[in-house]
């Protein structure tokens, strides 16, 4: 069934990334997809409409930050860039975060006893917010907005760091999302894919946040306006590319772990 799927997939026009933006969310879930086990897929399509809508509704959650703004603080945790690891007490008080909020839409996601349309969306909020953990802008805090107030020159075309990892260096992997989510989950070894189906929302974030200290931040050195060329998205394609690949296994385990 799912080689079917991929193989439609495959043939359909490239998505044009939005903004993980719109493309790096649609990898995901495509690889997440590619994991899913015969009842969480059935599961996924009773409750979405098809399996294919998990991919289809992968950036649901960000169409939908304009008539409920309350959820725009579900897509990232600020943890300090100095600070050693995620501590809930110290950075998401009051549960506003995306690790808050992936542990509430599973929680949902889990019971039978809730409403068909409530388990629904847990569904669309606990794909897309996955993947949000594994972009490591998504779960550092350097007083720049994650990254937005950090300005880029990138040979020559304006952009800020956040958008850069979430869309300038996906872009760079090509326009096809389904040919790529291929390519990306057929380079998980079964080891890689034994060690990232495991852990725990806090352990990603923190990995997230030590690739933004140990590996985005380090070049930027107080800086707020940075020219970089494009070997720089070259250079740091294969973070991404590891990124989305745990972001979508980590995606499927948990819906094949909930959905059973």
């Amino acid at each position: 069934m799912m080689r079917i799927l991929l193989a439609v997939l495959l043939l359909l026009p490239p998505v044009p990334a939005l903004a993980w933006g719109a493309q790096g969310h649609e990898i995901v879930t495509t690889i997440a997809a590619h994991q899913l086990t015969v009842r969480a897929r059935a599961q996924v399509a009773r409750l979405l409409g098809s399996p294919a809508m998990l991919i289809h509704d992968s950036n649901w959650a960000d169409e939908v930050r304009d008539q409920r703004p309350e959820t725009g603080p579900w897509h990232y945790v600020d943890i300090p860039l100095r600070a050693p690891n995620y501590v809930p007490a110290r950075h998401c008080q009051t549960g506003q975060c995306v690790v808050s909020q992936i542990i509430r839409a599973r929680q949902t996601l889990a019971d039978p006893r809730q409403p068909a349309a409530r388990r629904a969306e847990a569904l669309r909020f606990l794909i897309h917010l996955v993947a949000d953990l594994h972009q490591p802008l998504h779960a550092a805090d350097n007083g720049d907005r994650g990254g937005n107030d950090i300005r880029i020159s990138l040979d020559g075309r304006r952009t800020n760091l956040h958008q850069l990892w979430d869309t300038r260096i996906v872009e760079a992997m090509g326009r096809n999302t389904a040919k790529i989510a291929v390519g990306i989950a057929g380079a998980v070894s079964p080891q890689q894919r034994k060690a990232w189906q495991a852990g725990a929302p806090a352990v990603w974030a923190d990995e997230s946040h030590r690739i933004a200290r140990d590996r985005v931040y380090r070049m930027v050195q107080g800086r707020r306006s940075l020219r970089l060329s494009s070997g720089y998205l070259r250079a740091e394609m294969p973070t991404t590319r590891q990124q989305l690949a745990k972001a979508g296994m980590r995606l499927a385990w948990l819906l094949n772990t909930t959905l059973r």
